[in-house]
C-alpha cells in the first residue's frame, strides 16, 4: 500500500514545473499526477488564508461561496476514483458527506457553511491520498483503456484529466470571488517567495528577491520559519496561514538556520502599478 509519507513532495502539493517520471507511478500516470499537483497547489494559493467568513461569502451575482468550491473539487476527485476503479453503482457508494459538495446548488449554500479553511484543507488532503494510493496500483495500459463513457467511448485518462481540468475551471472562480472580498485588496509584498516546509505544513523561505524589503532585513532563501509575529507555525498548514497584509505592515519572521534562530522583521511595500 502506497503511504502518504512514501509519496514525493512534488505529488502532495508542492508542484514542480517539471513532468517527468516519479517512484511508484508507471510514466503517463506520474505525469498526469504532475499535473493535477500543480493544479492544486494554484487552488491553494487562490484561497490563502481565507477566513471562516471569506469562505462563507456569496457575493451578489455568484452562485458559490469559495467554501462551496472546494469542498466541490474534493467530492469530483472522489466520485472520480469509484468510477475509474469500475465500481458498479458508484452514486451508491459515494459517501453522504460528499454530496453536497457534488451537488452544490441549494443544497451546498444550506449546508456547507461555517468551516474553518483547515476543514477544506484537510478533506482535499485526504481525497488526494486515495487517488495516489489508486493510481500506484494501476498501469499505463488501465489509464488508456477504451471504456464505455458519458454515453460513448472514453477512458481512464480523460476521466482523470477532467477532474483537474473541472478543478480549474472553479479555481477561475476563486480568483473571482477573492476580488469580492475586502481583506485580500490592496496587499502589499515582502519580496519572499514561501512555501510548505513539508506535506502542506509549515513554512520556508523559498526565494528572496534582491533589494526586496525581504533582502534587506536579512531574510534568506532557506529559511525555515518557526514563528510569524510570535505564534508558532510549525505544525500549520502553510495555506491556511494569512501571510498577506497591507503595505506599510511589519512582521517579525522566526528564522530556524541550522540550530541558530533570529528574528527578522520585515516592512511590506506597495505592489508595482
Amino acid at each position: 500500500m502506497l503511504r502518504v509519507r512514501d509519496v514525493p513532495r512534488m505529488l502532495l502539493g508542492m508542484s514542480s514545473t517539471l513532468l517527468s517520471d516519479q517512484p511508484g507511478f508507471t510514466p503517463m500516470i506520474a505525469r498526469l499526477l504532475g499535473m493535477m499537483a500543480y493544479t492544486r497547489e494554484t487552488t491553494l494559493e487562490a484561497v490563502q488564508g481565507f477566513t471562516v467568513e471569506e469562505l462563507d461569502l456569496i457575493p451578489d451575482g455568484h452562485a458559490n461561496s469559495a467554501g462551496m468550491l472546494l469542498a466541490h473539487m474534493a467530492a469530483v476527485e472522489r466520485i472520480y476514483q469509484l468510477i475509474s476503479a469500475d465500481h458498479p453503482d458508484p452514486d451508491s457508494a459515494l459517501e453522504a458527506h460528499y454530496w453536497p459538495g457534488l451537488n452544490l446548488g441549494e443544497q451546498g449554500r444550506a449546508e456547507i457553511r461555517g468551516r474553518p479553511l483547515r476543514h477544506y484543507l484537510e478533506e482535499l488532503a485526504r481525497v488526494r491520498a486515495g487517488t495516489l494510493e489508486l493510481l500506484a496500483a494501476r498501469d499505463d495500459a488501465w489509464l488508456d483503456e477504451s471504456l464505455p463513457f458519458w454515453g460513448g467511448t472514453g477512458n481512464r485518462h480523460f476521466m482523470w484529466f477532467h477532474v483537474f481540468e473541472d478543478e480549474i475551471n472553479h479555481r477561475g472562480q476563486l480568483r473571482l470571488l477573492r476580488r469580492h472580498m475586502p481583506g485580500q485588496q490592496g496587499l502589499g509584498m515582502t519580496g519572499a517567495w514561501l512555501e510548505p516546509l513539508r506535506e502542506g505544513r509549515g513554512v520556508r523561505c523559498r526565494t528572496v528577491y534582491p533589494d526586496s524589503p525581504a533582502d534587506q532585513a536579512g531574510l534568506k532563501s532557506g529559511d525555515e520559519i518557526v514563528a510569524v509575529d510570535g505564534v508558532d507555525v510549525r505544525d500549520a498548514y502553510f495555506h491556511e496561514l494569512r501571510l498577506g497584509a497591507a503595505p506599510g505592515v511589519r512582521s517579525t519572521f522566526t528564522v530556524q538556520r541550522g540550530s541558530e534562530t533570529a528574528d527578522v522583521t520585515v516592512t511590506r511595500v506597495a505592489r508595482p502599478t
